[in-house]
C-alpha cells in the first residue's frame, strides 16, 4: 500500500498528477488498499467497485478538470448508479 498518499488531500494529490510525479492508477490503488484495511471495522463500503475504479483510472478519457484522476468515494446510501448493483 502507498501510505505516503494517505495524508494528502485532493489538492495535493492533483498537484502530484499535474507534475507527473504519480498517476491516477497509483492513487486508486492506494485508496483501495486503505479501504481494504479499514472497511472491515467501518463497514462503510457496501458495494466495492475496485476493478471499475482501476479501469477508469487507466482510461485515456478521464474528464478534464483540476481534480482529474483523483479517486473519491460516494456513499451508496439511497444513491443508485446506472449499471451498478
Amino acid at each position: 500500500m502507498h501510505d505516503e498518499y494517505a495524508h494528502l488531500n485532493a489538492t495535493a494529490q492533483a498537484e502530484l498528477i499535474a507534475r507527473g510525479e504519480t498517476a491516477p492508477i497509483e492513487l486508486v490503488d492506494a485508496a483501495i488498499g486503505r479501504i481494504e484495511q479499514l472497511n472491515p471495522q467501518l463497514n462503510a463500503i457496501k458495494t466495492p467497485l475496485f476493478e471499475q475504479a482501476r479501469a477508469q483510472a487507466q482510461s485515456p478519457h478521464l474528464p478534464d478538470g483540476p481534480f482529474r484522476g483523483i479517486p473519491f468515494l460516494v456513499k451508496d446510501w439511497f444513491c443508485h448508479t446506472a449499471g451498478d448493483p
